[in-house]
């Protein structure tokens, strides 16, 4: 049977596959938080808010039109945890997952499933990435579960074993989502949650591939070009979100304003690493400065690193095309850093899926305000529609308040988000090579 599945499933293309995969688990984790079973009975969940909830577990996102912990139940609650996994792992992993525990050979087509949904560039090693891709979420989220666990039960008693490993997972996955009723604000003043969580956030949004060259090199100086991007890109965005946080923030009464020095500096961090990863917050993001919430929509649109569970353009796009732009105003032809140079296709790369990112942000913003019926303003519209797109899921308050024409529209958002423009070109875009090449002129640029 797994075989004819596989016959059928090759006449597709494998970005289509991609997609289909996510949007069918998608609505079917919809239709099964619409069961009786998921539902404490507290308020009616209609099938859009179920759908648009679903929507944002599998993307990672963190939005959400209902209280986990008050509207749904147990059942509820683990289905939750269950489309978390799925969506930070990835449907094609899951998949390989699955042949690799019944023994299955994984077909060449499967690992160019795999291939094209982390948009690596070769198939090989493909059963061995996934392989360490589930080694390393069970050891950091079993580590991390064990701590907050831990600590949890201290003072909420046998529940907290259960919300300690919920919440290892949410972070880890990057989404953003818990049992807390909203957000991490109880813990604001708490050094040991508030560092555990901004540890398994920053795992998770590293990626794969960089905590696997590192575990083997252990070595600055023997580390890809690739992981020493990510981890200098990481290193810099975080300082500076957290710089933004402290200096706008640290006096502001509604936020930071009565805590000492060093719960300052953490709140700092774990707002910086939020704002990219994975949408907790230890204090509302309303309260913070205008100026502020313009600098969390662009770390917001930064994103994680490639081959993570976050979600943005991703942090080396960023870079390499501040490196790029950086070498033209210095009359250089060569993109260089580390000694390295960064190849042409991989710059090109980078501008197309900053530009395609940009314009789909700026088209889901344009149609939330064109269906609008509550009167938002531009800048609250603007953050929400990065932040959907972003898979963030930071919010200014909106997410309730939308009517069902701009939950799609969010909807959709997140969706894109998740997958990524470059899966969206695979799946659209044609791949045959012209055999006609038209003379080249020169057109005034700037």
């Amino acid at each position: 049977m797994i075989q004819a599945l596989l016959s059928v499933l090759g006449h597709f293309h494998r970005g289509v596959l991609i997609l289909a995969g996510f949007a069918i688990f998608m609505v079917v984790g919809a239709l099964l938080l619409m069961l009786p079973a998921a539902q404490t009975g507290t308020r009616e969940i209609s099938f859009i808010d179920a759908l648009f909830t679903s929507v944002s577990a599998v993307s990672v996102t963190g939005m959400s039109l209902i209280n986990l912990r008050e509207d749904l139940t147990l059942f509820g609650q683990l289905l939750m945890l269950f489309m978390i996994q799925v969506g930070g792992l990835g449907i094609m992993t899951i998949m390989a997952i699955m042949g690799i525990s019944t023994g299955r050979r994984i077909r060449l087509q499967e690992r160019l499933l795999i291939r094209d949904s982390f948009n690596l560039q070769t198939p090989s090693g493909m059963v061995l990435l996934v392989r360490k891709i589930i080694l390393m979420t069970l050891l950091v989220e079993l580590i991390s579960g064990t701590l907050l666990a831990f600590h949890f039960f201290q003072e909420m008693g046998p529940i907290g074993i259960y919300y300690g490993y919920w919440h290892a997972v949410s972070a880890f996955c990057n989404c953003g989502l818990d049992l807390f009723g909203g957000d991490f604000s109880p813990f604001a003043r708490d050094p040991f949650v508030c560092a555990v969580v901004i540890v398994t956030m920053l795992l998770g949004g590293i990626g794969f591939v960089v905590i696997d060259d590192v575990a083997r090199k252990r070595s600055w100086k023997h580390l890809s070009l690739n992981s020493k991007m990510v981890l200098t890109a990481e290193a810099f965005f975080t300082l500076f979100g957290a710089v933004v946080f402290f200096i706008m923030d640290r006096n502001n009464p509604l936020t930071m304003g009565d805590m000492n020095i060093f719960m300052e500096i953490l709140n700092s961090l774990f707002m910086s690493i939020s704002s990219r990863l994975a949408g907790f917050t230890t204090f509302d993001i309303v309260d913070v400065s205008i100026s502020t919430q313009l600098i969390v929509m662009f770390l917001m649109f930064t994103g994680s690193a490639p081959v993570s569970t976050g979600g943005g353009v991703r942090t080396t796009t960023v870079l390499v095309m501040f490196l790029s732009v950086l070498s033209w105003i210095r009359g250089k032809q060569d993109v260089v850093i580390f000694h390295k140079r960064i190849d042409e296709r991989s710059i090109s790369k980078a501008f197309h899926i900053f530009t395609l990112s940009f314009a789909l942000t700026f088209f889901t913003v344009f149609l939330l305000l064109l269906f609008d019926t509550q009167g938002f303003r531009l800048e609250e519209v603007l953050f929400e529609g990065v932040s959907a797109f972003s898979t963030v899921g930071f919010s200014v308050g909106l997410t309730d308040k939308w009517n069902d024409i701009c939950k799609v529209i969010l909807i959709f958002a997140m969706f894109i988000g998740r997958i990524g423009v470059m899966t969206l070109v695979l799946a659209f875009a044609e791949r045959h090579q012209g055999q006609v090449r038209y003379p080249t002129e020169n057109v005034v640029i700037g």
